[in-house]
């Protein structure tokens, strides 16, 4: 079969390979929402299309993959850890992992404090922990206006860099 005769990967096995990555970039250091699907064994050596064998990334990953920049055992690397990521927490969670372990040592993400449920199982792991300044508290009647603060704990920093993200400079 030439490229040109190179059957289209079937749209649900697709659907799943970027559900699994979130709609982004499996890449944890890119994370960027413009993305392809990529055969991490070509489709000129392998000629199908497995699960186990495709990765959602973007188009400048994805060159940087095909030239060998990007290795097939770190791209396993990747898939494997997205899964495992992925499957324990939701990709709101990761997202504000991501975003808390890009920002500066330390600092703190305004959060609203009715919404701890959705970050919850980061905060039961120990990867964040909520800071509380009293003297900017503001209440009306009964219900706290002004938000909390989330901080990266050392647990989550090293969560995150075991799935790849050792390189990330300040």
């Amino acid at each position: 079969m030439s490229e040109g005769n190179r059957s289209p990967i079937p749209a649900e096995l697709r659907r799943q390979i970027l559900v699994e990555a979130g709609h982004r970039c499996a890449i944890p250091t890119c994370r960027y929402v413009d993305v392809d699907v990529h055969h991490i064994i070509p489709w000129e050596e392998c000629r199908k299309h497995d699960y186990d064998n495709l990765i959602a990334l973007c188009p400048n990953c994805h060159r940087r993959a095909e030239k060998g920049e990007i290795d097939r055992k770190s791209l396993r690397m990747y898939k494997s850890n997205l899964r495992f990521a992925m499957e324990k927490y939701s990709h709101f969670e990761m997202d504000v992992l991501f975003e808390l372990y890009q920002a500066r040592p330390n600092a703190a993400l305004p959060f609203p404090t009715y919404l701890g449920l959705l970050i919850k199982r980061i905060l039961d792991a120990g990867f964040v922990e909520i800071r509380v300044d009293p003297s900017m508290s503001v209440h009306f009647g009964t219900i706290k206006m002004s938000p909390d603060f989330l901080v990266l704990t050392q647990k989550g920093r090293a969560f995150i860099e075991s799935l790849g993200l050792k390189d990330v400079g300040y």
